[in-house]
């Protein structure tokens, strides 16, 4: 694994992003991969869900928890679908090294913020796009042309942009750019509300719309 888990997470934990102390707390890690961040946050205190699409990581994840004997419930079901159940479920939802292999990052962030309590918090690390060369924009887009599912790397201002239009307000939105140049950034979900603007969402009609 490296040692990216631990330090994704001392990052956040010194950003003032994620608490060192999960005790008590339900927390969603998206993306899980072979569970790196899954034993860091059990580590942490937390009650841990988590999904994983890759079925070969998602096997590689389980394997090693019932190894350290460690209680999880772990998904391979894709994010997008749908779980009303999970309605204000988390008070922190992980997602590390996730964000840019989602088609359609905006939607992925919207069912982040309704599975979120009041109160809670998402953490997002990503790939990052600089941005800065001549005819490009706050996003860079790789797609299949880009082996590793990669789709949308954003810049800073995007992925604020993002998480305000998934319905986080801009004063709780934080981003800092880490040492290697990639994104790290903590929304917290102060009240439920309905997205900022429904045109064009993915799923108009949707649960996710309401009040959540």
């Amino acid at each position: 694994m490296g040692p990216r888990h631990i330090e994704i997470g001392t990052e956040s934990i010194e950003r003032g992003f994620l608490p060192m102390d999960l005790s008590g707390q339900r927390v969603l890690d998206i993306g899980c991969w072979s569970g790196g961040d899954l034993l860091l946050l059990r580590g942490l205190g937390a009650e841990v869900e988590a999904i994983e699409e890759h079925r070969r990581s998602a096997d590689s994840a389980r394997a090693l928890c019932e190894l350290l004997e460690i209680p999880t419930t772990l998904s391979t079901a894709s994010v997008y679908t749908d779980r009303p159940e999970w309605k204000r479920r988390f008070d922190v939802i992980y997602c590390s090294g996730v964000i840019y292999h989602v088609t359609d990052p905006v939607l992925f962030l919207r069912i982040c913020f309704a599975y979120l309590k009041v109160g809670g918090r998402l953490i997002v690390e990503t790939k990052a796009h600089a941005g800065t060369a001549v005819g490009t924009g706050p996003c860079g887009d790789s797609g299949t042309l880009e082996k590793g599912w990669n789709w949308f790397a954003p810049n800073g201002e995007a992925l604020g942009r993002w998480l305000t239009d998934a319905g986080f307000e801009q004063k709780q939105v934080h981003l800092y750019q880490r040492f290697n140049g990639r994104l790290l950034a903590c929304g917290v979900k102060t009240k439920t509300g309905p997205m900022v603007e429904t045109a064009g969402f993915s799923r108009p009609g949707s649960w996710l719309e309401g009040d959540v």
